[in-house]
């Protein structure tokens, strides 16, 4: 007789935990083998989110790079100005340089240069979700991606939305790997501090922000980041998973309110 489907249910996490301890296991096997870790130089995050609300989407990129004997901590924001300008793109941003420190030290219990690119994608085949998530349809999500650059290779980390990934048993599987995902959140609260945001800003500090925005963003059309942005070209940002040309196409320089 068929197993009835709430005993399926139960013993469905166990086994997802089972299988992702299992790469993960197999992934501690191999760590004897490899050369020691090499030194984290530099590292940027770009995090797509979709939001079903206004604005519909936001890109974020947090850079972390070395500066003689200090760290240098970039924070960037693209999104629509408001619900009525849509077409009418921000560009806000923040630098600050924290004195005394490694690139490393600025979060120095995510250890990006201990995983390889192929580490990362193992364990998250092995954690994503077998069906669709069980969360709401109109749940925001966001992806991220990690730019590294370990000693004189570097690595690109693609990380899903949580949601699509049974976050729970990846956690449990490794913590190391699953602090990636907190990495943008963790330096810019540190750098920052906790309740800093780019989406809540004075008058003044807007002003600030979007005249160093207009400064970064020939860098941004440059490709520097476009690594870990997605390729698609589509207008005004408005796939999921656009370019960073597409989030710019609607940037014409510091904007504060809707033309008429």
């Amino acid at each position: 007789m068929a197993n009835p489907p709430q005993l399926l249910q139960r013993h469905s996490k166990p086994l997802l935990i089972a299988s992702v301890l299992i790469a993960a296991t197999a992934l501690a096997a191999t760590d004897h083998s490899k050369p020691k870790q090499p030194l984290l130089e530099n590292f940027y995050v770009v995090t797509q989110a979709i939001f079903h609300t206004d604005p519909k989407w936001v890109d974020h990129i947090l850079e972390v790079r070395p500066l003689e004997q200090n760290a240098s901590v970039r924070e960037i924001r693209i999104a629509p100005l408001n619900p009525t300008c849509p077409h009418h793109v921000t560009v806000r941003a923040i630098e600050r340089v924290v004195p005394n420190i490694t690139v490393q030290k600025v979060a120095p219990h995510i250890v990006l240069c201990a995983f390889t690119e192929d580490d990362v994608e193992s364990m998250i085949h092995a954690a994503r979700r077998k069906t669709a998530s069980n969360s709401d349809p109109a749940d925001d999500s966001a992806s991220q991606t990690i730019v590294a650059r370990c000693g004189t290779i570097q690595r690109v980390f693609e990380l899903p939305d949580k949601d699509s990934l049974r976050f729970d048993a990846l956690t449990l599987a490794d913590s190391r790997l699953a602090a990636f995902w907190d990495l943008a959140a963790v330096v810019e609260a540190r750098t920052f501090g906790d309740d800093f945001s780019l989406a809540k800003l004075t008058p003044e500090q807007d002003r600030d922000a979007q005249s160093l925005g207009a400064k970064l963003v020939p860098e941004i059309k440059s490709g520097k980041y476009d690594q870990a942005f997605a390729d698609n070209n589509c207008p005004y940002g408005e796939c999921p998973d656009h370019s960073s040309a597409s989030a710019l196409q609607g940037y014409a320089g510091p904007i504060f309110s809707c033309p008429e």
